[in-house]
């Protein structure tokens, strides 16, 4: 029987896993007869993702359950019985890390011989009876309950968010976090689950911001939270489809289209080597904080996306996303896409996005935008440090101004967060820590160089060099306060430069499922950002100053 090791991220489009940095888990396919579920024996909050596996319909037939090596080749590794005597024994199942995977062995046809019951690599433990014997305890068809504790806390610094370090505006903000989830399967065609989460953030910041027109504004309060994450039901065994309704995680694999959870009624159907879900919902369509009331959006999300893996660890999907804005305030933007990314071999991975923007903006223009985001990366295991090069460019196109009738501007979702692991195993802003933007009118070329310092120890060095498209004052939904372009003698595209400093750290103190990132950011201003503190007749030219973003997360 084969085990075949897929990407990290089993659904594309809907995820059952909760709110983890650590909550990739391994797909594995095994013979077409075979029904696969995972269960986490890694950090907390890494449910199963594909909770669609079926359970046989014969009672008699077998399941096991064995240690997976993460396809993330920066994983640490699983205990293996074989190789490491150490692992063996009723311990064995506290050291492995990575996930599970409980697999059914088929029933044997008449006339053939009976599945072996231990591996034939070696003896996995088996738990004992009382009088001291072994005694072989069935493996259950399916996980009936599941349940996790976690905690994601951070720390998170910022200065300079208006590059002038002569404004007192930089901010610091502790964020300690717990979460939860329970899965409840009371039948094999029913699945139930609940994922809250409880967060407080206790600030150091100014009592007023300055907002980018120069207006200074109270700074809004920060309450507790007490948020339901996901809430959800799923009907399965509907032939070849799902039917999923309620509060669900929604995340692709580079976080480029959406990282949120919906209020949504999802349909799954799968075929083959192809996966097709269609949704409609809205983000906080019900109110889901106990503390913090979140007001209900107006925007309607009808998205499609279909998957195909048929090749071997490579991906290729296409997406429809339509969204209505009720308020009027963000059109009726349709989006178009299609992307491939996956590893062709154990050195080499890739990326690529290209998407194209139609449907009417908030003045009832016509968009007509198009970006495209492509990078890859090269290890090289068997130098010192193990270093892996990284290069990348992105592309988003962009408008001149309400002047006619088409818009050009490219928009993102508006629900994505561009996040994601570069060359370690450490999630991070890929478009930059500091700047953070949208890729809206923008061209950003970027660099990496990732070291392995220890084997739980990871360092990623990111360069990102930014430019315009258009002339603008802003970018879209990026996290500065500044304005550009306000020279009229000094227009320029030259955005700036952004060096970004990744550390990931796992096994803290020899605890297995303790982890701590540390990212780090500068922002250079480009001439866009030039400044005239004198006046028209007499001017005097200013460069901005550096922007900071520094963030310690801690999770369990």
């Amino acid at each position: 029987m084969q085990a075949i090791a897929l990407g990290t991220d089993d659904l594309p489009l809907a995820r059952d896993v909760a709110g983890s940095p650590e909550r990739s888990t391994t797909a594995v396919a095994m013979k077409p007869a075979a029904a696969i579920t995972l269960a986490s024996a890694g950090p907390a909050l890494a449910p199963p993702i594909d909770a669609t596996a079926t359970p046989p319909a014969d009672p008699t037939s077998t399941w096991a359950t064995l240690p997976l090596q993460s396809a993330d080749p920066l994983a640490m590794p699983a205990a293996d019985p074989v190789t490491m005597p150490a692992a063996r024994g009723p311990a064995a199942a506290d050291s492995v890390i990575g996930p599970l995977a409980q697999f059914e062995v088929p029933s044997p046809k008449p006339g053939e011989a009976a599945a072996p019951a231990s591996p034939p690599w070696g003896d996995a433990p088996r738990p004992r009876s009382s009088g001291g014997g072994a005694a072989a305890a069935p493996f259950v068809q399916t996980l009936t309950y599941e349940w996790a504790i976690g905690s994601e806390s951070d720390i998170t610094y910022r200065r300079n968010a208006d590059l002038d370090r002569r404004l007192r505006d930089g901010s610091l903000v502790f964020g300690p976090q717990i979460n939860g989830y329970v899965i409840y399967r009371p039948r094999p065609w029913l699945e139930m689950m609940l994922e809250m989460f409880a967060q407080k953030e206790i600030a150091v910041e100014p009592k007023f911001e300055t907002l980018p027109n120069g207006e200074r504004q109270r700074t809004p309060r920060r309450a507790w939270s007490l948020a339901v994450d996901q809430a959800f039901v799923t009907f399965k065994r509907l032939g070849p489809f799902e039917f999923t309704v309620g509060r669900r995680n929604f995340e692709d694999e580079r976080h480029w289209l959406y990282d949120t959870s919906l209020d949504v009624a999802l349909l799954r159907m799968k075929l083959g080597k192809v996966q097709t879900e269609l949704s409609f919902g809205r983000k906080d369509w019900v109110n889901g904080d106990v503390f913090d009331p979140q007001r209900p959006t107006r925007i309607n999300n009808t998205m499609l996306y279909v998957d195909y893996r048929g090749i071997e660890d490579i991906r290729l999907a296409a997406y429809t996303i339509y969204r209505n804005d009720r308020t009027g305030l963000d059109g009726k933007p349709l989006l178009f896409g299609a992307r491939a990314y996956g590893m062709t071999s154990d050195r080499f991975n890739f990326w690529s996005e290209f998407a194209m923007l139609r449907g009417k903006d908030e003045l009832n223009r016509n968009f007509r935008g198009y970006a495209f985001d492509v990078g890859t990366t090269y290890r090289f295991p068997h130098l010192p440090l193990a270093p892996a090069i990284t290069l990348g460019y992105a592309y988003g196109s962009g408008d001149d101004g309400p002047g006619s009738s088409v818009n050009h501007e490219f928009r993102q979702t508006g629900l994505e967060s561009n996040e994601w692991k570069m060359a370690g195993f450490t999630k991070f802003k890929y478009y930059g820590e500091v700047l953070d933007p949208e890729l809206s009118n923008l061209q950003i070329f970027t660099v990496g160089l990732g070291l392995r310092l220890a084997p739980k120890v990871f360092l990623d060095l990111v360069y990102h060099k930014y430019r315009l498209n258009r002339i603008a004052a802003q970018i879209r939904n990026w996290a500065l306060t500044a304005e550009m372009n306000q020279v009229d003698t000094h227009l320029s595209k030259d955005v700036g430069d952004e060096l970004d400093v990744v550390l990931g750290l796992r096994g803290l103190f020899g605890i297995r499922r303790l982890g701590l990132d540390l990212r780090f950011g500068w922002f250079f201003p480009g001439r866009a950002f030039l400044r005239n503190e004198g006046t028209e007749e007499s001017p005097r030219i200013r460069r901005a100053d550096k922007g900071i973003f520094a963030l310690a997360k801690f999770w369990w």
